[in-house]
C-alpha cells in the first residue's frame, strides 16, 4: 500500500523526492527495448519466406533444435508477460479521465512539436496493441508447431488482421526506441544548432530501419499471401 502511494503522489513516506517513477521508468525502458529486439528478430525471421519455404523451415529448426517445438510456445509466453509489464507501466501515462485527454489535446495543439505528436500516436497504437498483440501472442502460446503450411493457411485467413498489426507495431515500435534514444543518450555538441543536428539524424537513422523492416515485412506478406 505504501508502494502505492508513493507512487502516486511521488513522494515516500518519510517525505522524501521518491525514486519508484525513475524505476518505473527504467523498467519500462527495458521491457521496450527488448519488445523492440523481439520485434526485429520476428520480423527477419517471418520474412525468411521471401527466399522460400525450405528458407523459411531452415530458421524454425534452427530456432527449435532437436525438434524441440515447445521452445517457440515457450518464448511467445515470456514475451506476454514482459508485454504485460510493459503495458502495464505504460498506463501510467496514458490521460486518467477525459479533463486529463482534452488538456494533453488542447496542450498538443498549442505546442505544435513533432516529439509530443509521436507520443500521441504511440499512445493510440500502445492501446490498439493491447488487444492487437496479445490476442496474436495467446494464438502462438497454444500453437502447434510452427511450419510453413500453418502460417501459409494462418496469412490466408487472417492476413487484414496481420496488416492491421504489422501497420500499428512498426509505428509504435519506431517511436519507442526513437524516445528510448533520446530519453537514455546524451546527445552533445557546442553549440545548439549541432545537438539539434544530431537529434534529427538520429531520428532519421531510427526510422529509415523501421521503414526498411516494415518494407521487407509487407513484401514478405505478399509472398505468403501469393503461396
Amino acid at each position: 500500500m505504501e508502494a502505492r502511494i508513493e507512487g502516486f503522489l511521488g513522494k515516500s513516506v518519510e517525505g522524501k523526492k521518491s525514486r519508484l517513477p525513475a524505476c518505473q521508468d527504467k523498467a519500462q525502458s527495458l521491457t521496450g527495448l527488448i519488445l523492440a529486439a523481439f520485434m526485429v528478430c520476428h520480423m527477419l525471421f517471418t520474412g525468411s519466406i521471401v527466399f522460400g519455404k525450405r528458407a523459411f523451415e531452415g530458421v524454425v529448426s534452427f530456432a527449435e533444435p532437436f525438434g524441440m517445438t515447445w521452445i517457440t510456445n515457450f518464448i511467445a509466453f515470456v514475451i506476454l508477460v514482459i508485454f504485460m509489464v510493459h503495458a502495464f507501466l505504460g498506463m501510467r501515462k496514458f490521460p486518467a479521465n477525459y479533463r486529463a485527454y482534452q488538456a494533453f489535446k488542447a496542450h498538443k495543439i498549442r505546442f505544435g512539436h513533432l516529439d509530443t505528436t509521436l507520443w500521441w500516436f504511440q499512445f493510440i497504437t500502445g492501446f490498439l496493441l493491447f488487444f492487437t498483440a496479445s490476442a496474436h501472442i495467446i494464438t502462438i502460446i497454444f500453437s502447434e508447431p510452427i511450419t510453413a503450411n500453418l502460417s501459409i493457411a494462418r496469412f490466408a485467413n487472417l492476413h487484414l488482421f496481420y496488416l492491421l498489426l504489422l501497420i500499428v507495431t512498426v509505428t509504435h515500435a519506431s517511436i519507442g526506441t526513437y524516445r528510448l534514444i533520446m530519453k537514455w543518450y546524451s546527445i552533445e555538441g557546442s553549440k545548439k544548432d549541432e545537438m539539434i543536428e544530431k537529434r534529427a539524424k538520429i531520428k532519421k537513422i531510427n526510422f529509415i530501419i523501421w521503414g526498411a523492416l516494415f518494407a521487407f515485412s509487407v513484401i514478405a506478406d505478399i509472398v505468403w499471401l501469393a503461396k
